[in-house]
This record gives C-alpha cells, structure tokens and sequence, in this order.
C-alpha cells in the first residue's frame, strides 16, 4: 500500500518520521533507501536515547553513520563522552550542537585527537533536571576547541563547569596572536565566577570583538 503512493507523496511522508524510525524504514525496500536516504531528511537530527536514559555508541552510529555528511544541526538528548567525541569528529559539516542531559562529562569528549577544523557555529550545554549534569572539562581542553571552531559564534555551558579564567584567555591569546586574526563569537554563557575578573571579560572582548553578551553564572541552570 504504501510503495503504490505518488512519489511526492511518500516523500513528504517519510519527512515527517524520527530518524530512529527512518533507520529502520530504509531497509524495507530500495525504493524506500532512496526516499529516506535524501539529504534533506538528516540535515537536522532531534535525537532521543529511548527506553534507556543514556544513548549507546553502537545504537547511535546505526542511525546515523550513513549520513554523517549531510548532518549540520542536532538536538541530542542523554548522552556519554563517547557519544560527543563521535558527533564532533565524524559529522564533518556540523554546525550546531545542543546536548540535553548527560550523568558525567570529561575531558575526553572535546579532546579531539588529531586536532581538526571544526565548522561548529554553536555548542550548547544544557542541564537536564533528571540527571547529574556534572562536567570536568579544564580550560586548557575547552580553549583549544574553541580554536579549533573559528566559526563558533555562540558558546553555552548551562552546567557548573570550574574553568580556569586565566588558563582559557591566555589559550586563546595566543593562538589569535600567532593567526593575527579574530574570533567570531559572539555569545558566551558559562555557570561558573569563581575565576573570572574584569579584566578576563575585557581581554575575552578584544579576542571576540564581535562578541554581544557574556553571562557568568553564580551556579547552573536548572
């Protein structure tokens, strides 16, 4: 019944369907592949973990793997330090990424390694209330990312993360130093002051001149 749909029809249907569902969907029939497999339908990715609260590599790489190039934007929910780690160096067009929740995060999940060009625009966070949401990620691992990102425009870290003022400035100083070039961030939200001076948020400003709003919370969102 389905495959007798019009094409423009089916297509729109299977616009409309998760990409957990899509995943599955594809392997019915080649005409199916075909539908499901444009671009356009992984161009943004609202990923949740399911049943259990936290997403497995293996569960994730079988949605997505086959179209890592044409991801840009996702939304992804309950997530791991491998998971980050696998969204920032395989999804090679990435430019926005928001994360939802998550038990415990290092360093290893923005520790690219080899060190690479990222084209993230945005980088975002966000706690959620039924998880721990605790992060240990130094200043010297989020300076490089930052680098690495010299699209960034927006930078979020909606969880109380203890990052070394001094240590991050210094970081990005000199490497925009060394490029004689300047940032395009333009917001910075962090949940953490106990470092930060006025002169880290003026020395933050003429590394990002284009920046528009710096917020420094006393504690994480909730």
């Amino acid at each position: 019944m389905l495959m007798e749909l019009p094409s423009e029809i089916l297509l729109n249907i299977v616009s409309f369907v998760s990409c957990r569902d899509l995943a599955v969907l594809r392997l019915v029939s080649k005409n199916l592949r075909t539908c499901c497999d444009l671009p356009r339908n992984w161009t943004t990715l609202h990923l949740e973990p399911g049943s259990i609260p936290l997403w497995q590599l293996a569960d994730l790489k079988s949605i997505i793997s086959p179209h890592l190039p044409h991801i840009q934007s996702i939304y992804i929910w309950g997530v791991r330090d491998n998971i980050i780690y696998y969204l920032l160096s395989r999804c090679k067009n990435l430019q926005h990424l928001t994360i939802c929740g998550w038990t415990t995060l290092s360093d290893h999940c923005l520790r690219l390694k080899p060190a690479q060009s990222l084209k993230i625009k945005t980088l975002e966070l966000i706690g959620s209330p039924q998880q721990t949401n605790f992060i240990s990620v130094d200043a010297y691992t989020l300076g490089n990312l930052m680098i690495q990102s010299p699209e960034m425009t927006n930078l979020v870290l909606g969880c109380e993360a203890h990052i070394h003022a001094e240590t991050l400035v210094a970081e990005l100083e000199k490497a925009y130093s060394i490029h004689a070039s300047e940032g395009q961030l333009q917001s910075f939200q962090l949940a953490s002051r106990r470092t930060w001076l006025k002169e880290h948020i003026l020395r933050l400003i003429r590394i990002y001149p284009d920046i528009q709003k710096i917020y420094l919370l006393p504690a994480a969102a909730a």
